[in-house]
């Protein structure tokens, strides 16, 4: 008994053809379930082999279960318009009763009716009458598709599969075309249970530059901001998780592949990896799978189309001959010259795929004669080809003379693409004249024909690919032509120009552009090669500049604005290109902790050029990201200096917007100064212009949304709003987590912390402090993880583990004053306090000094009173208390944040200087100085600082316990 469901349809009485099944058809017998939407059957849950023409008899059969259904009525079905004999029917069911293992263990699900046809009669337990309720998806991975229709490969799947359980490093081996990557993919899927769906594929086919295969195998993990060596991101990030990680097509950067696999293998004990290649990687910890031809024939076999069949060549030749289209048939006529056709292609898939796309053409009869004839040039050539190499060559080259001339110039000159590509890019780069479509387009068709091109119906475009193999042949067909040096020149000027044009619309043009990426690499490889063309190069990197940074790839950006930067001044070139080229330059080297002077230059060369060419809006971005470098950096007055410059730059040209982010720009710059109501002043003037907000000519690195909302949030707690401060904080990080853009949040989120550190509430910080190490981490935005690094050392203290939190705190600080990181002096002063807390007050003292004479020659001020505070608390916390001086730094911070207009710090300071003066017996000044300060708050009252303050006033109003002497 078959079941059958649908989710929108009865049951016809008669069912479509196989080839149109309904939605969510599905049939239950036995331990199989047949999905004919899916066109797909398992057994147990684990796919079933079957032909195309095999699935198609069996849905017929099984949509008429139990009754007979003729052998004509089969054959039209299954082969509808072509003309098929009695013999492949018999052939196609004999293979669908194997698969099925019909007759084995009293299994029963076909009957021959003899001189009638064949009938459905296989019985099963009922299935609830529902679609089976969904299982828990397995996590995300990056695998292709699964590759259902593989056939001959179970049994190495398994193996490889078990073998990578108990070996963890293995290799699969062999030549170009036979199967490597179809046998990785599949057995990534088979693994991805046991390594909980972190399966990872990482293809290296798309490069020719070995220097870039961490950098490529990074950006397949999601890890896509880089340092200088991307590998040490990788061990960092794999160092702990179990995964399975799929190097594929390691051949042509085999040792920089070598020594990325041996260093995992080293450093990341939980690792797995399974790499494919051509040849050995030859490192410590691999294991090799040499994949090997499918099961062929023997030569000049005489064979029957059923013994023939049950050969993986053979049927994988039957299956792409069918696929291909034509009258193609098994049969007992054929049997034997199909047998040795794949015998004489050894059993190489892609072989056997090349050869079946042209049996319609051609015929069994002339296939073979025309392979005869390349296997005698094959012989000839043995003593000097690699064997894996001859016969793949001996198949491509045996197809490439099928072509016609104009279709051979075509195909060698497609082979400039590494990846997928429209009809516009061929018709752009390809044929005699480039101009002339209708000779480019019809040569398309050709090579789709002879299965010399893949097609791919993607959803917005039609899109044309050549396998790796024919790629290859076809490139040394191009690099031995006239065409070598025109052709990569075409194709990294379509590029370019791709790129320019999509500078008008950022979102969209950008997002398309990403899937052409290995396109755009392989273009800025060939054009910085000894043999390229290094001026379209300083073009293509510029135009390329944009997709770097919305793919976070900072620092392979680096390396190609680097190297286009040197072309530039051998060859001279635009000033837009070298402003774009010098912006860029500055920006990923900030991105990726490179904060220095140099930087500062790049920048400050890329305002000058600007203005040189009158480009008003370039000056204004560019101003905004050099006065970002210049804070980090700690230049706080030139900073200031550069946001005055850019409001008059705005101001001149009348650019309102401008003249909002330029006001935001001094808002900043004030707040660092300590210079709280000039501050708030143009943060205020800047968010009251309703652009701002949508402005986005600032770029990542300087500007963000909701940026002013923070700044200004920070200015409401200095001014003792400090329940204003924490909601202002609280919707801009919220607000900046909608966004989804992971740079963004770990720029805004430390900029936030200030406003709950200041206030004593720490765990506010704790809900996103892991969040912020873990995407600083796999984005390897080095300065930003160290501060992450250091509030993560602030929250374990405030939890009382002050081991720990004290050690990771005090090497975060030491390493931003190391980058010189500007603000790095307000983490000073809980560093400070957790050493005094420890008994290590000399030492938090030295540290405190350090960082206020450095405050004082940078004019940071901002967290100056808050840095004399933390001295006088540390001199009263030494073993040797030295009371007098910390008055005198008390008052000092009580002066200073009065002239600021800094009440919270007031409040702060006031706190601790009445807490000493308590100590010393002088409750009446103590309490003189307390009060007024707390009076003036008029919110805040459940915040950690102001119940300390308003305990500590209760507790001096309240009569003394005892007389406590002055010491």
């Amino acid at each position: 008994m078959v079941h059958r469901w649908q989710s929108n349809a009865t049951t016809a009485t008669t069912g479509p053809s196989p080839q149109e099944s309904s939605a969510q058809e599905i049939f239950v017998f036995g331990p199989f379930r047949l999905d004919a939407s899916q066109r797909r059957i398992e057994k147990d849950g684990n796919p079933v082999q079957l032909s195309a023409r095999a699935f198609d008899l069996l849905l017929t059969l099984i949509r008429h279960a139990g009754d007979v259904v003729s052998k004509s009525d089969l054959i039209v079905r299954t082969w509808p318009g072509s003309s098929v004999d009695d013999n492949s029917l018999r052939v196609h069911i004999a293979a669908l009763r194997k698969a099925l293992g019909d007759g084995n263990a009293g299994a029963k699900y076909l009957s021959t009716v003899s001189g009638q046809g064949y009938c459905f009669v296989g019985s099963a337990a009922t299935p609830e009458p529902k679609q089976p309720a969904p299982t828990k998806p397995v996590r995300a991975h990056n695998l292709p598709a699964h590759p259902w229709q593989m056939v001959g490969r179970e049994q190495t799947i398994q193996d490889i599969s078990e073998g990578l359980k108990a070996q963890r490093f293995i290799t699969v081996v062999g030549p170009g075309g036979i199967g490597k990557t179809t046998v990785a993919v599949s057995a990534g899927h088979a693994l991805l249970a046991e390594f909980a769906g972190q399966v990872h594929f990482v293809s290296l086919g798309e490069t020719r530059d070995a220097a870039l295969v961490p950098a490529i195998a990074a950006s397949s993990l999601g890890l896509r901001a880089r340092s200088d060596d991307p590998s040490n991101s990788l061990v960092a990030f794999l160092r702990d998780r179990r995964m399975l990680l799929i190097l594929d097509c390691c051949e042509h950067v085999v040792d920089a592949a070598a020594a990325l696999a041996e260093r995992l293998y080293q450093e990341a004990p939980q690792l797995h990896i399974m790499a494919t290649s051509r040849e050995l990687l030859r490192v410590e910890g691999e294991h090799t799978y040499r994949l090997s031809p499918l099961t062929s024939p023997p030569e000049n076999a005489v064979l029957t189309a059923e013994s023939a069949i049950a050969y993986p060549s053979v049927k994988l030749f039957v299956e792409r001959a069918a696929a291909a289209g034509g009258e193609f048939g098994l049969t007992d006529a054929n049997a034997s010259d199909v047998g040795n056709l794949c015998c004489r292609l050894n059993g190489i898939p892609l072989a056997i795929e090349l050869t079946a796309g042209h049996m319609t053409a051609y015929g069994v009869k002339a296939m073979v004669q025309l392979l005869d004839k390349h296997f005698n040039l094959l012989w000839e050539g043995r003593r000097t080809a690699l064997p894996r190499h001859r016969t793949l060559r001996a198949t491509i080259e045996w197809s490439y003379d099928l072509l016609s001339g104009p279709e051979r110039v075509v195909l060698s000159q497609l082979s400039v693409f590494v990846g997928s590509f429209t009809a516009d890019a061929a018709r752009a780069i390809a044929g005699s004249d480039p101009t002339s479509d209708d000779t480019t387009m019809a040569a398309l068709d050709n090579l789709v024909a002879k299965s010399m091109l893949a097609l791919n119906q993607g959803p917005q475009s039609i899109r044309y690919r050549l396998a790796d193999a024919t790629r290859t042949y076809a490139q040394e067909k191009l690099a031995a032509s006239t065409d070598a040096e025109i052709v990569p020149l075409r194709h990294a000027s379509y590029f370019r120009d791709l790129l320019e044009k999509t500078a008008d619309e950022p979102n969209e043009g950008l997002s398309s552009m990403a899937d052409q990426f290995g396109d755009i690499r392989s273009a800025l490889a060939w054009c910085f090669s000894d043999r390229g063309d290094r001026r379209t190069g300083v073009g293509l990197a510029a135009a390329a500049i944009p997709l770097f940074f919305k793919l976070s790839l900072f620092t392979e950006c680096q390396f190609w604005v680097t190297r286009a930067i040197e072309a530039l001044h051998e060859t001279g070139g635009s000033v837009r290109h070298d402003l774009a080229l010098h912006a860029a330059l500055a920006s990923t080297r900030m991105l990726t902790g490179q904060i220095d002077e140099l930087g500062v230059g790049y920048l400050d060369r890329a305002v000058r050029l600007a203005e040189t060419i009158g480009d008003v809006a370039g000056q204004i971005r560019l101003i905004g990201r050099l006065h970002l470098l210049q804070l980090l950096v700690g230049n706080f007055d030139d900073a200031l200096a550069t946001a005055k410059r850019g409001e008059a730059i705005a101001l001149a040209s009348s650019d309102s917007v401008g003249v909002a982010r330029m006001r935001m720009l001094l808002g900043t710059s004030c707040h660092y100064l300590g210079e709280v109501a000039a501050s708030r002043s143009y943060v205020e003037a800047a968010l009251s212009h309703p652009g701002l907000e949508g402005d986005s000519r600032g770029g990542l690195t300087s500007d963000y949304p909701r940026r002013p909302q923070i700044t200004l949030a920070r200015i409401l707690w200095l001014e003792g709003h400090p329940d204003q401060a924490t909601a202002t904080a609280r919707q801009a990080i919220s607000d900046v987590i909608a966004i989804n853009h992971p740079t963004i949040l770990c720029i805004a989120l430390p900029w936030a912390f200030g406003v709950f550190l200041w206030n004593g509430d720490v765990g506010v910080c704790e809900e996103h402090i892991d969040r912020l190490l873990v995407e600083t981490r796999k984005h390897n935005l080095a300065t930003l993880q160290t501060v992450g690094d250091a509030m993560k050392g602030i929250a374990l203290l405030a939890r009382g583990e002050s081991d720990i939190g004290l050690a990771m705190l005090n090497a975060s600080v030491k390493k931003l004053q190391s980058q010189r990181y500007g603000a790095a002096a307000g983490l000073c002063v809980p560093l400070a306090e957790a050493l005094a807390a420890t008994g290590r007050g000399d030492e938090a003292l030295d540290i405190l000094d350090q960082a206020i004479a450095r405050g004082r020659r940078r004019n940071f001020m901002v967290e100056m009173p808050d840095m004399l505070r933390a001295r006088a608390e540390v001199l009263i916390r030494r073993d040797n208390p030295d009371f007098l001086e910390a008055e005198r730094s008390l008052a000092q911070s009580l002066d200073l944040a009065r002239r600021q207009g800094a009440l919270g710090f007031e409040l702060r300071t006031a706190i601790g200087l009445a807490g000493l003066l308590q100590r010393r017996g002088r409750r009446s000044e103590a309490q003189d100085v307390l009060a007024p300060i707390y009076g003036r708050f008029t919110e805040g009252f459940n915040t950690p600082v102001l119940k300390a303050a308003s305990e500590l006033l209760a507790e001096l109003a309240s009569p003394p316990s005892g007389s406590l002497a002055a010491s």
